[in-house]
């Protein structure tokens, strides 16, 4: 008989494979690239919130990560519509902007850890 612990076991593995999955049809050359990442994204969503629901009935099975705030909540927020800002200029074919966005972030004072994910997408839009 299937237990939750094996259910929260799989899914993990399934979203592990999957955001590996989504991070690699980003570097390969197959279309629709765009299409095929965001039909990624959605299992994701899906497969969070199956966890969430088990999360929910077996508090014991949540990572303790998820049970933390965060140190920085304003900053997250701040990188969190950089990012959404930046990728619709990606997605509009327009990486220079995009890296534009990604700089005045950098600008701004916060953690370091923000900065650092600002730097690699800059790096990454460039080498694209």
């Amino acid at each position: 008989m299937a237990s939750l612990d094996s259910i929260h076991l799989r899914l993990k593995l399934a979203a592990n494979l999957l955001d590996t999955a989504a991070t690699e049809m980003r570097e390969a050359e197959f279309e629709p690239r765009r299409e095929n990442i965001e039909n990624i994204g959605r299992a994701l969503v899906e497969i969070f919130e199956i966890q969430h629901r088990i999360h929910d009935s077996r508090p014991d099975l949540k990572p303790d990560y998820l049970n933390e705030s965060s140190p920085h909540p304003e900053a997250d927020g701040a990188l969190a519509r950089c990012m959404y800002t930046a990728s619709e200029f990606e997605i509009a074919g327009r990486p220079e902007q995009a890296i534009e966005v990604y700089r005045e972030f950098m600008a701004l004072d916060g953690p370091t850890h923000h900065k650092d994910i600002a730097a690699h997408e800059i790096s990454r839009l460039s080498q694209g």
